[in-house]
Protein backbone atom coordinates (compact mmCIF):
# COMPACT_ATOMS: atom_id res chain seq x y z
CA UNK A 1 0.00 0.00 0.00
CA UNK A 2 1.09 3.22 -1.00
CA UNK A 3 0.39 6.85 0.48
CA UNK A 4 -1.29 9.91 -1.54
CA UNK A 5 -2.24 13.00 -0.49
CA UNK A 6 -4.02 15.88 -2.27
CA UNK A 7 -1.61 17.55 -4.37
CA UNK A 8 -1.55 21.31 -3.52
CA UNK A 9 1.08 24.11 -3.74
CA UNK A 10 2.44 23.46 0.17
CA UNK A 11 2.35 20.24 0.15
CA UNK A 12 4.35 20.33 -3.35
CA UNK A 13 7.39 22.47 -1.79
CA UNK A 14 7.85 19.98 1.17
CA UNK A 15 8.01 16.91 -0.94
CA UNK A 16 10.39 18.51 -3.37
CA UNK A 17 12.34 20.16 -0.26
CA UNK A 18 12.31 16.73 1.01
CA UNK A 19 10.76 18.05 4.34
CA UNK A 20 8.07 15.42 4.02
CA UNK A 21 7.60 12.13 1.87
CA UNK A 22 4.54 10.54 0.20
CA UNK A 23 5.01 7.77 -2.38
CA UNK A 24 2.39 9.95 -5.03
CA UNK A 25 0.13 13.13 -5.73
CA UNK A 26 -3.75 12.40 -5.71
CA UNK A 27 -4.72 15.10 -8.45
CA UNK A 28 -8.52 15.74 -9.90
CA UNK A 29 -9.09 15.65 -13.26
CA UNK A 30 -7.06 18.60 -14.47
CA UNK A 31 -4.49 18.45 -17.25
CA UNK A 32 -2.22 21.48 -16.28
CA UNK A 33 -2.74 20.65 -12.36
CA UNK A 34 -1.49 17.17 -12.98
CA UNK A 35 1.58 17.93 -15.42
CA UNK A 36 2.87 20.12 -12.57
CA UNK A 37 2.14 17.59 -9.80
CA UNK A 38 4.18 14.77 -12.36
CA UNK A 39 6.70 17.10 -12.14
CA UNK A 40 7.50 17.02 -8.35
CA UNK A 41 6.28 13.41 -7.91
CA UNK A 42 4.34 10.02 -9.35
CA UNK A 43 0.74 11.43 -9.45
CA UNK A 44 -2.85 9.62 -10.00
CA UNK A 45 -6.21 10.81 -10.64
CA UNK A 46 -9.40 10.39 -9.26
CA UNK A 47 -12.04 11.39 -11.53
CA UNK A 48 -15.18 12.71 -11.02
CA UNK A 49 -17.44 10.54 -12.56
CA UNK A 50 -21.33 9.64 -10.99
CA UNK A 51 -23.30 6.83 -11.78
CA UNK A 52 -26.74 6.03 -10.25
CA UNK A 53 -29.25 7.96 -11.73
CA UNK A 54 -30.16 4.70 -14.22
CA UNK A 55 -30.14 6.85 -17.42
CA UNK A 56 -27.22 4.83 -18.51
CA UNK A 57 -24.93 7.41 -18.87
CA UNK A 58 -22.65 8.49 -16.76
CA UNK A 59 -21.83 12.05 -15.38
CA UNK A 60 -19.17 14.26 -14.26
CA UNK A 61 -19.37 15.71 -11.12
CA UNK A 62 -17.75 18.99 -11.65
CA UNK A 63 -19.55 20.09 -14.98
CA UNK A 64 -22.77 18.14 -14.20
CA UNK A 65 -22.57 16.77 -18.15
CA UNK A 66 -21.84 13.48 -19.40
CA UNK A 67 -18.32 12.65 -19.87
CA UNK A 68 -15.76 13.21 -21.72
CA UNK A 69 -13.94 10.14 -22.49
CA UNK A 70 -10.88 10.93 -24.45
CA UNK A 71 -10.04 13.50 -21.42
CA UNK A 72 -10.42 10.59 -19.29
CA UNK A 73 -8.20 7.66 -21.30
CA UNK A 74 -5.56 10.80 -21.96
CA UNK A 75 -4.96 11.34 -18.00
CA UNK A 76 -5.00 7.59 -17.42
CA UNK A 77 -2.42 7.35 -20.18
CA UNK A 78 -0.63 10.26 -18.77
CA UNK A 79 -0.65 9.38 -15.15
CA UNK A 80 -0.39 5.44 -15.60
CA UNK A 81 -3.57 5.92 -13.13
CA UNK A 82 -4.50 1.86 -12.64
CA UNK A 83 -8.26 2.00 -11.85
CA UNK A 84 -11.09 4.60 -12.72
CA UNK A 85 -13.28 5.24 -9.83
CA UNK A 86 -16.82 5.85 -9.97
CA UNK A 87 -18.97 7.50 -7.05
CA UNK A 88 -22.07 5.85 -5.98
CA UNK A 89 -24.14 8.84 -5.80
CA UNK A 90 -28.00 8.72 -6.19
CA UNK A 91 -29.43 12.55 -5.60
CA UNK A 92 -33.41 12.58 -4.70
CA UNK A 93 -34.17 14.65 -7.31
CA UNK A 94 -33.09 12.12 -9.69
CA UNK A 95 -36.26 9.48 -8.10
CA UNK A 96 -39.37 11.85 -7.13
CA UNK A 97 -41.43 8.41 -7.16
CA UNK A 98 -39.51 7.47 -3.89
CA UNK A 99 -39.15 9.04 -0.71
CA UNK A 100 -35.41 9.40 -0.08
CA UNK A 101 -35.63 7.76 3.22
CA UNK A 102 -37.89 4.81 1.47
CA UNK A 103 -36.58 1.02 3.12
CA UNK A 104 -38.97 -0.58 0.60
CA UNK A 105 -37.64 -4.13 -1.01
CA UNK A 106 -39.35 -2.90 -4.28
CA UNK A 107 -37.73 0.30 -4.08
CA UNK A 108 -34.38 -0.79 -3.13
CA UNK A 109 -34.26 -3.08 -6.21
CA UNK A 110 -34.90 -0.25 -8.48
CA UNK A 111 -32.27 1.77 -6.84
CA UNK A 112 -29.87 -1.39 -7.35
CA UNK A 113 -30.63 -1.63 -11.40
CA UNK A 114 -30.09 2.23 -11.83
CA UNK A 115 -26.95 1.72 -9.96
CA UNK A 116 -25.63 -1.12 -12.28
CA UNK A 117 -27.50 -0.14 -15.60
CA UNK A 118 -25.06 3.22 -15.26
CA UNK A 119 -22.05 1.03 -13.85
CA UNK A 120 -21.95 -1.59 -17.05
CA UNK A 121 -21.11 1.84 -18.71
CA UNK A 122 -17.85 2.53 -17.55
CA UNK A 123 -17.26 -1.25 -16.77
CA UNK A 124 -18.06 -2.13 -20.88
CA UNK A 125 -15.48 0.72 -21.89
CA UNK A 126 -12.55 -0.32 -18.96
CA UNK A 127 -13.38 -4.14 -17.82
CA UNK A 128 -14.38 -4.82 -14.53
CA UNK A 129 -11.01 -5.44 -13.20
CA UNK A 130 -10.39 -1.53 -14.13
CA UNK A 131 -13.58 0.01 -12.44
CA UNK A 132 -13.92 0.78 -8.90
CA UNK A 133 -16.95 2.11 -7.20
CA UNK A 134 -16.96 4.51 -4.05
CA UNK A 135 -19.12 4.73 -1.42
CA UNK A 136 -21.30 8.29 -0.48
CA UNK A 137 -22.78 9.22 2.77
CA UNK A 138 -25.87 10.94 3.09
CA UNK A 139 -24.75 14.64 1.45
CA UNK A 140 -26.78 16.39 4.01
CA UNK A 141 -30.10 15.40 3.26
CA UNK A 142 -29.33 15.49 -0.63
CA UNK A 143 -29.15 11.68 -1.30
CA UNK A 144 -31.21 8.96 -1.47
CA UNK A 145 -30.99 6.88 2.21
CA UNK A 146 -31.36 3.63 0.63
CA UNK A 147 -27.99 4.50 -1.57
CA UNK A 148 -25.49 4.49 1.77
CA UNK A 149 -27.21 0.78 3.20
CA UNK A 150 -24.32 -1.77 3.01
CA UNK A 151 -26.38 -4.25 1.65
CA UNK A 152 -26.74 -2.40 -1.27
CA UNK A 153 -23.32 -0.89 -1.82
CA UNK A 154 -22.76 -4.79 -2.01
CA UNK A 155 -24.95 -5.80 -4.12
CA UNK A 156 -23.35 -3.40 -6.77
CA UNK A 157 -20.09 -4.16 -6.14
CA UNK A 158 -20.63 -7.89 -6.10
CA UNK A 159 -23.26 -7.94 -8.95
CA UNK A 160 -21.52 -5.27 -11.17
CA UNK A 161 -17.89 -7.85 -10.82
CA UNK A 162 -15.89 -4.31 -9.96
CA UNK A 163 -13.78 -3.25 -7.46
CA UNK A 164 -14.14 -1.17 -4.20
CA UNK A 165 -13.17 2.54 -2.91
CA UNK A 166 -13.65 2.40 0.37
CA UNK A 167 -14.07 6.03 1.94
CA UNK A 168 -13.72 5.73 5.46
CA UNK A 169 -14.70 9.44 5.93
CA UNK A 170 -18.54 8.80 3.78
CA UNK A 171 -18.60 5.59 5.60
CA UNK A 172 -18.02 7.22 9.22
CA UNK A 173 -21.34 10.10 7.99
CA UNK A 174 -23.49 7.60 6.53
CA UNK A 175 -23.32 5.27 9.83
CA UNK A 176 -24.06 8.75 12.06
CA UNK A 177 -26.77 9.17 9.75
CA UNK A 178 -28.26 5.49 9.93
CA UNK A 179 -27.73 5.76 13.69
CA UNK A 180 -25.42 2.81 13.49
CA UNK A 181 -21.87 1.94 14.92
CA UNK A 182 -19.49 3.19 12.50
CA UNK A 183 -16.70 -0.18 12.30
CA UNK A 184 -19.82 -2.01 12.44
CA UNK A 185 -21.12 -0.41 8.83
CA UNK A 186 -17.70 -0.37 7.68
CA UNK A 187 -17.13 -4.23 8.09
CA UNK A 188 -20.33 -4.48 6.18
CA UNK A 189 -19.83 -3.18 2.95
CA UNK A 190 -17.64 -5.12 0.71
CA UNK A 191 -14.43 -4.77 2.13
CA UNK A 192 -13.04 -7.77 0.59
CA UNK A 193 -13.39 -6.18 -2.55
CA UNK A 194 -11.22 -3.23 -1.81
CA UNK A 195 -8.35 -1.78 -4.23
CA UNK A 196 -8.28 1.71 -2.41
CA UNK A 197 -9.35 3.66 0.36
CA UNK A 198 -9.60 7.14 1.15
CA UNK A 199 -8.98 9.00 4.60
CA UNK A 200 -9.90 12.45 6.06
CA UNK A 201 -9.97 13.99 9.65
CA UNK A 202 -13.27 14.71 10.79
CA UNK A 203 -14.75 17.43 12.75
CA UNK A 204 -17.36 19.86 13.03
CA UNK A 205 -17.19 22.94 11.21
CA UNK A 206 -17.52 25.60 13.78
CA UNK A 207 -15.20 28.22 15.42
CA UNK A 208 -11.52 27.97 14.72
CA UNK A 209 -12.86 26.59 11.00
CA UNK A 210 -15.18 29.52 10.72
CA UNK A 211 -12.42 32.40 11.51
CA UNK A 212 -9.84 30.53 9.29
CA UNK A 213 -11.91 31.31 6.30
CA UNK A 214 -12.98 34.69 6.92
CA UNK A 215 -9.74 35.78 7.74
CA UNK A 216 -8.33 33.83 4.63
CA UNK A 217 -11.13 36.04 2.61
CA UNK A 218 -13.26 32.92 1.12
CA UNK A 219 -16.82 34.07 -0.25
CA UNK A 220 -19.16 33.02 2.78
CA UNK A 221 -21.45 31.62 0.38
CA UNK A 222 -18.66 28.75 -0.68
CA UNK A 223 -18.64 27.46 3.73
CA UNK A 224 -21.92 28.57 4.75
CA UNK A 225 -23.84 25.24 3.82
CA UNK A 226 -21.19 23.51 6.49
CA UNK A 227 -21.51 25.30 9.13
CA UNK A 228 -22.28 23.53 12.34
CA UNK A 229 -21.99 20.28 10.47
CA UNK A 230 -19.49 17.38 11.42
CA UNK A 231 -17.88 16.95 7.86
CA UNK A 232 -14.92 15.37 6.37
CA UNK A 233 -11.90 16.51 4.52
CA UNK A 234 -10.55 18.18 7.73
CA UNK A 235 -6.67 17.54 9.13
CA UNK A 236 -6.78 14.54 11.73
CA UNK A 237 -7.18 15.04 15.47
CA UNK A 238 -6.70 11.62 17.71
CA UNK A 239 -9.94 10.33 17.13
CA UNK A 240 -9.39 10.03 13.46
CA UNK A 241 -5.70 8.37 13.93
CA UNK A 242 -7.00 6.06 16.48
CA UNK A 243 -9.52 5.13 13.38
CA UNK A 244 -6.72 5.01 11.14
CA UNK A 245 -5.07 2.79 13.42
CA UNK A 246 -8.40 0.24 13.59
CA UNK A 247 -8.09 0.08 9.47
CA UNK A 248 -4.37 -0.74 9.41
CA UNK A 249 -5.32 -3.64 11.76
CA UNK A 250 -7.95 -4.77 9.63
CA UNK A 251 -5.92 -4.77 6.82
CA UNK A 252 -3.08 -7.08 8.60
CA UNK A 253 -5.56 -9.10 9.98
CA UNK A 254 -6.99 -9.85 6.42
CA UNK A 255 -10.20 -8.44 6.87
CA UNK A 256 -10.04 -5.79 4.38
CA UNK A 257 -8.36 -6.66 1.20
CA UNK A 258 -5.18 -4.54 1.02
CA UNK A 259 -5.90 -1.59 -1.13
CA UNK A 260 -3.16 -0.07 -3.47
CA UNK A 261 -3.19 3.38 -2.37
CA UNK A 262 -4.25 5.37 0.59
CA UNK A 263 -5.63 8.70 -0.31
CA UNK A 264 -5.32 11.19 2.11
CA UNK A 265 -7.63 14.19 0.94
CA UNK A 266 -6.88 17.19 2.74
CA UNK A 267 -5.96 20.13 1.23
CA UNK A 268 -5.74 21.12 -2.82
CA UNK A 269 -6.11 23.77 -4.99
CA UNK A 270 -8.30 26.59 -4.36
CA UNK A 271 -10.82 27.58 -1.51
CA UNK A 272 -11.52 26.80 0.85
CA UNK A 273 -9.32 23.46 0.33
CA UNK A 274 -5.77 25.44 0.66
CA UNK A 275 -6.99 27.05 3.23
CA UNK A 276 -8.11 23.86 5.51
CA UNK A 277 -4.85 22.23 5.02
CA UNK A 278 -1.42 24.53 4.89
CA UNK A 279 2.04 23.98 5.23
CA UNK A 280 2.06 23.33 9.27
CA UNK A 281 -0.82 21.04 9.13
CA UNK A 282 0.53 19.12 6.71
CA UNK A 283 4.21 19.26 8.18
CA UNK A 284 2.99 17.59 11.38
CA UNK A 285 0.35 15.28 9.79
CA UNK A 286 2.37 14.16 6.56
CA UNK A 287 5.24 11.76 8.39
CA UNK A 288 2.64 10.76 10.62
CA UNK A 289 0.74 8.94 7.96
CA UNK A 290 3.51 8.19 6.06
CA UNK A 291 4.74 6.36 8.97
CA UNK A 292 1.16 4.71 9.79
CA UNK A 293 1.16 3.19 6.01
CA UNK A 294 4.43 1.51 6.74
CA UNK A 295 2.36 -0.38 9.17
CA UNK A 296 1.23 -2.99 6.08
CA UNK A 297 2.75 -4.89 3.65
CA UNK A 298 5.13 -3.09 1.29
CA UNK A 299 5.33 -5.47 -1.59
CA UNK A 300 1.31 -5.16 -2.75
CA UNK A 301 0.60 -5.44 -6.53
CA UNK A 302 -2.12 -3.42 -8.06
Amino acid sequence: MQLAINYSKPLAVLVETEQVHIDLFKCPAWPDLVTKALNVRPAYVHFPLRVGAGRGEVMDTETKQPIQWDKIEKLLTQTKTPLVNVHLLQEATSFPQIPRESDDPAHIEMLIEAFLRDLDVVIRRFGRDMVIAENIHHGYGQNMAPSIFPEVICRVVEEAGCGFLLDISHARLAAQHLQVDAKTYINALPVQHIREIHLTGMQYFTGKWVERMEKAGVDTAVYQPYIGKFMDHLPMIEADWAFLDWAIRQIQSGVWREPWVLGFEVGGVGFPWEVIADKQILLEQAPRLYAAVQKTALNFET
